[in-house]
């Protein structure tokens, strides 16, 4: 679920969102879009299948936001791939949300898909006109590459055309929250900004005299295209949540499936709780409980899932990891859960009818006077 420009929720675990009771089972009050899988950027630790063309319809979407709103779910996130990609996309469901009333969290992007100041102005004054009310999430690490002086540039529009010194938050990826901060720390100079830690938040702030940016921090691991890394093994145990703070969404990818998480594992087949072109939400609930890993997972946590396999054969895992997605991908792509077959990624290749890194790249963009032409191919830029 994601990265890409990073699902960013996916490791933060002490950030799970407010719920009216603590009953040990899926029961989501989040809502994030994925309308694209398609990035302009090739991010060395990127866990999206950025490759794949597919982008969410509009009106299916729609159809699902409505379903989600009725059955109580209040907030809404979008991610990708890059989301800027499908700009149309994020307006239309944004307009209809903001009527809905749903609160909105936030949009994941990696800040430099515009080629113009021009282009990038306007579409961000198109999600102010539709009543966008949250975050812009800046992915901003080693990975993204160095795009110090377009960074900033959008970080100086976001805060103009929104008129709030919130409104964009800042994420990394690395192994430890204080490691990894070079990008960030050129960002800050760039804007004219300091960086410091804030004993309250639990996490570094980025402030200037425009801007105040929180700094989330991703728990980098070697999945996708990062499967040569090594590290994610690192001698001790993750704390056990129930995946309460990232795991209890519906997250649809552009295909229409939905995971209940947006961590490393989210386009895994595995996951897969249900599809928005004939599920309603509650089927997909339904579906979730009843999943022999899924439900497992909400109703005794990923610790159970660790002693089975253990028990079963003490020698199953290379070790003991603090990442909570690492284990779940490992788990999940090696075939290690009960009833759940392995596959995905490059070491336990893809389960469905499409492997990663294969097809073309889209560029996507706003269609002008109501055409219904499909927008030209090409390729995206090389990794940066």
């Amino acid at each position: 679920m994601g990265t890409h420009t990073q699902r960013v929720t996916a490791s933060q675990r002490g950030l799970g969102r407010p719920v009216r009771r603590r009953t040990r089972t899926f029961r989501p009050n989040y809502l994030s879009f994925a309308g694209t899988y398609q990035c302009n950027l090739t991010c060395p630790h990127c866990c999206v299948p950025i490759e794949w063309p597919d982008r969410l319809d509009i009106g299916v979407a729609r159809r699902f936001l409505e379903d989600a709103h009725r059955y109580g779910i209040e907030l809404i996130g979008f991610t990708g791939g890059e989301p800027f990609l499908y700009p149309e996309f994020l307006v239309a469901l944004t307009r209809w949300a903001a009527e809905l009333g749903f609160r909105f969290d936030k949009i994941v992007t990696n800040g430099v898909w515009h080629t113009s100041r021009r282009q990038l102005r306007a579409t961000l004054r198109a999600l102010v006109e539709a009543g966008f009310t949250g975050k812009l999430g800046l992915s901003v690490d080693k990975f993204h590459g160095s795009h110090t002086p377009q960074l900033a540039e959008f970080c100086r529009s976001a805060r103009a055309i929104f008129g709030r010194d919130n409104v964009m938050s800042l994420s990394h990826a690395s192994r430890r929250p204080d490691a990894g901060l070079e990008p960030v720390q050129a960002l800050a100079r760039e804007l004219d900004a300091v960086i410091e830690w804030s004993d309250l938040l639990g996490r570094y702030l980025l402030v200037s005299r425009d801007l105040t940016m929180t700094l989330n921090w991703n728990h980098l691991a070697p999945v996708e295209r990062a499967e040569r890394l090594v590290g994610a093994w690192d001698g001790t145990w993750f704390a056990e949540d129930y995946c309460e703070g990232p795991g209890q969404a519906l997250i649809v990818n552009p295909n229409g499936e939905v995971k209940p998480c947006c961590g490393f594992a989210s386009d895994l087949d595995q996951l897969t709780i249900g599809d928005i072109h004939r599920d309603t939400v509650k089927q997909i609930v339904r579906r979730a409980h009843r999943h022999p890993y899924v439900g497992k997972v909400f109703r005794e946590g990923l610790t159970a899932i660790r002693d089975e396999i253990l028990a079963r054969d003490p020698d199953a895992l290379p070790g003991a990891t603090s990442n909570h997605c690492y284990f779940c991908w490992h788990v999940l792509t090696r075939g290690l859960a009960e009833h759940v077959p392995g596959g995905g990624g490059q070491i336990g290749k893809w389960t469905g009818e499409r492997p990663n890194y294969q097809g073309e790249l889209l560029q996507l963009g706003i269609r002008r006077g109501g055409s219904d032409r499909r927008p030209p191919v090409a390729n995206a830029p090389g990794s940066p």
